[in-house]
């Protein structure tokens, strides 16, 4: 019987994927998939699609579509994950265009360098998660795990083992009622967008071949803003529909390598057909992935819950563990003792020979003191980008920051309601204590469909310590 399963919506249909185990030796037992009616979401489909399945399910992953979520990308400077967390928490509560109360996040780690991590910070409204976990419930299932559609592609990408995997290879996803663009590099989601048209929409449309060169197009747009220096290398096209015929003439559009994948062809085990048609790639993806590697957009108080019970779990087996050590070692106690007296002569000879040892580590103790010192200067400097994030007001939309370590100067470029807003928020950040001095680069008016705004372009000059 199945102990997993990965539930997703779409406009259309239910599917679901079902797994014995988690990882890349999961094995996916079957993928099913259901129309459903006008009404969408329903526990009493799901209940039927799961049928003999419910009672065995000891996990579940639910799918998050693309299009229900935002993503923004910033630079931070620093590495370290405590810091790194506590960074992402103050700029999800100033920039993100939700409430706090209304909004889920995680974030993910694109890249890091020099000091510096580019994270991608992905969100959702509390109302499409609950829905979710409500009709879940309503089913009768638990341990309930969220993650975004972009990470089933990931899994299923990581299953087709692709050669050149750390080069950034753009998927096209095409579905039953969507499209997903994922550019993956290196076991990564670098970038994804979401399009909101499936294979029978491209079907007939009279020239598939060139709104999909424009979609792949404006996803390389995309990746070149968020990601500068970054380029999509290959392209694999999967999912349904003509993909054979499509990806030689986006070969030719694109001037890029593009391969055509059948969707189920690295799913073992997984029928090539399916009733209603679907592409199993995001199903199946996630029935083959660890949880431990996957984006969590599940609420707080439902990550407590499954924390929780993983150590009621984990309590459990080590309790069982030290019983069976008890039973085990009343019977060989003093055998045990003879060893430990002999052990002791061995450790004492170790303390010996470890003694020059421990003269190198305090050596390398006093140079650690050192790099300690340079740390704390960056130290420093995280604080002072904390303090710009809180001092941002909501009205202010910040879209990049940047820091060049030679001049310590930290550029800052967004936009605002009003050119006086711009000054007003220049006088703000002049007033912290890490800021040395607040330099406009530029600012520009532009229409919006929302109105006027300012684009500007700030450096702040950091304040150097004189310790």
């Amino acid at each position: 019987m199945a102990s997993h399963v990965v539930v997703e919506w779409t406009r259309t249909t239910l599917r679901l994927a079902f797994s014995d185990g988690e990882g890349p030796h999961a094995r996916i037992q079957s993928i099913a998939s259901q129309t459903i009616g006008p009404s969408g979401e329903s526990a009493d489909a799901l209940r039927a699609l799961l049928g003999k399945h419910a009672s065995s399910i000891q996990q579940v992953i639910s799918v998050i579509p693309r299009e229900h979520v935002i993503t923004r990308v910033v630079k931070f400077p620093t590495i370290r994950s405590s810091e790194l967390t506590q960074m992402v928490e103050l700029y999800a509560k100033a920039q993100l265009p939700y409430p706090r109360e209304q909004a889920v996040f995680d974030f993910h780690v694109i890249s890091q360098q020099d000091g510096f991590s580019t994270v991608a910070i992905i969100a959702s409204q509390r109302e499409v998660i609950d829905r979710q976990l409500a009709i879940l419930r309503e089913a009768g299932l638990s341990n309930i795990f969220l993650t975004v559609s972009s990470w089933g592609v990931l899994g299923w990408y990581r299953r087709v083992g692709s050669s050149n995997a750390d080069e950034p290879t753009l998927v096209v996803n095409i579905d039953d009622s969507r499209t997903d663009l994922v550019l993956l590099a290196d076991a990564r989601v670098l970038s994804s967008r979401s399009v909101g048209q499936g294979w029978r929409e491209w079907e007939t449309t009279a020239d598939t071949s060139e709104l999909l060169t424009l979609e792949v197009e404006r996803s390389r747009a995309a990746v070149r803003k968020e990601l500068p220096g970054t380029e999509v290398r290959s392209l694999i096209l999967t999912g349904l529909g003509p993909l054979s015929a499509w990806s030689k003439e986006l070969t030719t559009r694109l001037s890029l390598p593009v391969k055509a994948i059948e969707a189920s062809r690295p799913l073992k085990g997984v029928a090539a057909s399916l009733a209603p048609p679907i592409s199993p790639v995001v199903v199946g993806g996630l029935a083959s992935s660890e949880i431990r590697g996957l984006l969590n957009l599940s609420p707080l108080e439902l990550r407590v819950h499954v924390r929780h019970r993983q150590q009621v779990q984990e309590l459990v087996m080590v309790s069982l563990m030290l019983l069976a050590v008890f039973v085990l070692g009343a019977g060989g106690l003093m055998l045990e003792m003879t060893r430990q007296q002999r052990m002791a002569t061995q450790v004492e000879q170790a303390l010996a020979d470890i003694e020059p040892v421990a003269k190198q580590a305090q050596e390398k103790t006093r140079a650690t003191q050192l790099v300690r010192a340079v740390l704390d200067d960056r130290r420093r400097f995280a604080q002072m980008l904390a303090s710009v994030f809180q001092s941002t007001p909501p009205t202010i939309q910040l879209e990049m920051v940047s820091f060049e370590r030679a001049k310590a100067e930290v550029g800052l470029r967004g936009s605002a309601p009003s050119t006086q807003q711009v000054l007003d928020y220049i006088k703000q950040l002049e007033r912290l204590s890490g800021v040395n001095a607040v330099r406009l680069k530029y600012s520009t008016r532009r229409s919006t469909p929302d109105g006027e705004r300012t684009d500007f372009e700030l450096v702040l000059q950091q304040r150097q310590s004189h310790s």
